[in-house]
């Protein structure tokens, strides 16, 4: 295991578990390879579902073309929350679950990164728009505020907390107790993308528009996921500002978002990668040093370089 320390990977203290890993038979594996168990249980359901939808829009089933974001839902709290829930279960007993939630609910934490997490992409995202040309449309501006911000809290409570408390609370969380943060955040990104695979054949496609399709997701999810355990260690472990910060991400780049409503001239989604890209970059150097979450939460510390 290791830790960013002055940039450079150090080793950090075991954090202690709740339940013996030399457990033998499935179980024993289970608690050993938490991430792995999750991944073989998630993965398959997971494209079972959101292949139903790809299905009915070629005709391999009924029902024509369905609403995703339906079985995006259901991927979330059908599939993925249970199986993550049972994992910890097993590896950590009823403490670690209690753990997992306490990140998912953890709000107190500093001014500066509520502020973060709540603002900087949006008015990034709007910033670069403006600076590459496009215009403010400030017709009705209060309504377009107001009517955006209640679009985005839908999705936060029925989707992206419990679809951080996967990825953000669980998954990278684990990883990076051997792996550190970068090597995480990438390894997370790359599960995230490949969950997300069968949503690019529920539209008309072509081998090269997957391919396309594919290659953006996974740089995306990658610089996201970066940010994410970024803001993790800024916020001792919290899954809720991570869950904020993927719900203000989606209302920077969406079709009909409240950045999309701001800005002239199309989608944003560029802009707002770009802005992802940047406050990763502020942000980076204020988690320089610190602990992961898991540290946070014990009061163990990092091991100095030498």
């Amino acid at each position: 295991m290791s830790a960013l320390h002055h940039g450079r990977r150090t080793p950090v203290p075991t954090v202690p578990r709740t339940r013996d890993t030399t457990e033998d038979g499935w179980r024993g594996w289970v608690a050993r390879r938490p991430v792995t168990a999750f991944l073989l249980l998630a993965l398959p359901l997971g494209w079972a579902v959101l292949g139903v939808p790809a299905l009915a829009y070629h005709g391999l089933l009924p029902g024509g073309q369905l609403p995703v974001e339906v079985f995006a839902l259901a991927l979330t709290v059908l599939v993925m929350l249970p199986a993550a829930v049972w994992v910890v279960s097993v590896a950590e007993g009823r403490a670690g679950v209690r753990r997992l939630f306490a990140r998912t609910f953890r709000w107190r934490f500093g001014p500066g990164w509520w502020a973060a997490v709540l603002l900087a992409l949006p008015v990034g995202t709007v910033v670069l728009g403006l600076l590459s040309g496009r215009s403010l449309q400030t017709a009705d501006l209060p309504s377009v505020l107001l009517s955006g911000t209640l679009a985005a809290l839908l999705p936060l409570f029925l989707v992206n907390l419990w679809e951080e408390t996967v990825w953000a609370g669980f998954v990278q969380v684990h990883l990076e107790r051997r792996h550190g943060l970068v090597a995480a955040a990438a390894l997370t990104g790359v599960a995230f993308a490949a969950i997300h695979v069968p949503l690019s054949f529920a539209e008309e496609f072509t081998a090269s528009s997957v391919l396309l399709e594919l290659g953006f997701v996974l740089a995306v999810a990658l610089l996201f996921r970066l940010l994410a355990g970024i803001v993790l260690r800024g916020t001792a472990g919290s899954v809720l500002a991570v869950a904020v910060l993927h719900a203000v991400w989606n209302a920077s780049n969406s079709e009909d978002s409240i950045v999309d409503d701001l800005l002239s001239g199309g989608q944003p989604v560029l802009f707002a990668v770009l802005a992802v890209a940047l406050l990763t970059a502020v942000t980076a150097p204020l988690v320089r040093g610190r602990g992961t979450a898991e540290q946070q939460e014990t009061g163990t510390s990092s091991v100095t370089a030498r």
